[in-house]
């Protein structure tokens, strides 16, 4: 297994000047900042925002190796007349769908491909004794609907926020956030903040890879790695994921602007309902 501290010298390979060791908090402020850039304006809806957001995961057990792929894509659009959140998940072992989940801004829909089945829930609940927030309940209820599937995905999007500003939450319960800043000796406006939490055998850790530009005002998340290390039996199973944004060729968040196919789901021929999605265990 790498550790996190060779992580850390490939991740800030190339010239740099000093190395700071970052509290707690500097760590919170700087995800706290960068979480909430991952939010981009929608260049067709100006009263809208969307990002995409990729995950790879690859799963070993002695031998065995399996190799899974997420996507995610969510719209949001605070018109006050005509309010809408969307979003899609869809993901694939090696090359086979094997789960997808749509919210078409009135139900969350989660489809099982293998076994042609589909649940439903609808989050635009807004009336009686109990009623339920709009965005809240999307997000509480795709959480919920996603389940089993990569749950990284579903932290990173609640934790960028779409029912307020982003905050940061502990990823490994309640352990304190480390780091390292490096700034670029050939342009000290350039800054990488390498952030994680880990256990002290290293059997589990979460990363985050930050930078900067404009010496800490902006700060923009390359990527988050999640390893774990657990027994199935006498075998040793690790899983190591990577989520990463979509960007542009400038290295900048990438609008992820909806088309008139996306967000959308119809069952399919001969498709049975469920009571409660299909799990993914990994």
């Amino acid at each position: 297994m790498r550790s996190v501290l060779t992580i850390l010298t490939i991740a800030l390979g190339g010239a740099a000047m000093g190395q700071t060791t970052l509290t707690d908090n500097d760590c919170r402020v700087t995800l706290t900042n960068a979480f909430g850039n991952l939010r981009v304006i929608d260049s067709s809806y100006p009263s809208a925002y969307s990002y995409c957001l990729r995950l790879d995961t690859t799963q070993s057990i002695g031998s065995r190796t399996t190799n899974y792929t997420g996507w995610l894509k969510l719209f949001d659009d605070a018109n006050p007349t005509d309010e809408s959140i969307k979003a899609e998940l869809t993901v694939y072992e090696g090359a086979t769908l094997v789960q997808r989940t749509v919210a078409d801004g009135v139900k969350v829909w989660s489809y099982d491909p293998i076994g042609n089945a589909y649940s439903v829930n609808a989050y635009n609940v807004e009336s009686g004794p109990n009623v339920v927030n709009y965005r809240g309940g999307f997000i509480n209820l795709f959480k919920e609907t996603a389940m089993g599937t990569p749950q990284n995905l579903m932290a990173l999007m609640d934790q960028a926020s779409i029912t307020g500003a982003a905050r940061v939450k502990d990823w490994l319960g309640g352990l304190s956030f480390t780091g390292q800043q490096v700034i670029d000796a050939n342009d000290p406006t350039h800054i990488t903040n390498l952030i994680w939490q880990k256990l002290p055998d290293n059997s589990r850790f979460v990363q985050f890879n930050t930078e900067t530009y404009d010496t800490g005002l902006t700060w923009t998340l390359n990527s988050v790695q999640i390893h774990k290390e657990d027994k199935i039996g006498t075998s040793t199973r690790v899983l190591d994921t990577y989520l990463t944004l979509a960007k542009d060729s400038n290295g900048f968040p990438l609008s992820y602007t909806k088309t008139s196919t996306d967000f959308t789901f119809v069952p399919p021929a001969r498709s049975k309902v469920l009571a409660s999605p299909r799990t993914i265990k990994f």
